[in-house]
């Protein structure tokens, strides 16, 4: 007998509960949205929401996890950090930017989200140590790369690809960083 899977593919219930917040956050603001909003507007069930997330929040960073995510893959599979950013970067449109980055304001988003985005620059720090990259350099690095994610996302409509601003922000500690995470970089 086959196995028939139930219900939404995954990324199609992720999408739907990521655009479903979105517009509930625009809307009425963040704190007065709830998950039982959230799961009605996306036509899904609290635990559906539950499945896919653990908090609220969590939906503001799909974007985040996921590129998080892509370059754990790549530089546990032995992808130079440089290369792996540089692959990422390339594949993220100039308009890609996640509404947490840009739209944080006007969601009127509470205390949770400072927590958040802590949470998200260690686990980068992880992924960027995991390239091998010396201890002393890995904060530089972190740092650069917030930055560049920063100005990409306050750039506004006419930004260019976030690989712009990587590239301008990985020259500038060029000559800071040590031998190893310099070549591991450039």
């Amino acid at each position: 007998m086959a196995n028939v899977s139930r219900g939404r593919p995954r990324t199609s219930s992720i999408g739907a509960l990521e655009e479903a917040a979105a517009e509930l956050f625009l809307e009425q603001g963040y704190s007065h949205t709830t998950v039982d909003d959230i799961a009605s507007r996306a036509g899904v069930s609290r635990a559906t929401f539950f499945n896919y997330f653990h908090s609220k929040s969590d939906v503001l960073w799909v974007d985040v996890d996921r590129v998080i995510d892509q370059l754990l893959v790549k530089v546990a599979a032995s992808q130079p950090l440089g290369d792996a950013l540089r692959a990422i970067a390339y594949d993220s449109p100039a308009q890609a930017v996640p509404l947490i980055a840009s739209q944080y304001e006007v969601m009127e988003t509470n205390l949770d989200i400072p927590h958040d985005a802590g949470q998200r620059v260690i686990a980068l720090a992880q992924a960027v140590a995991l390239s091998g990259l010396p201890p002393q350099d890995v904060w530089i690095v972190t740092g650069a790369l917030v930055s560049a994610a920063l100005e990409w996302a306050s750039a506004g409509v006419n930004r260019e690809v976030f690989a712009h601003y990587l590239a301008q922000n990985l020259d500038r500690i060029e000559s800071i960083v040590d031998v190893l995470s310099a070549r591991l970089l450039f």
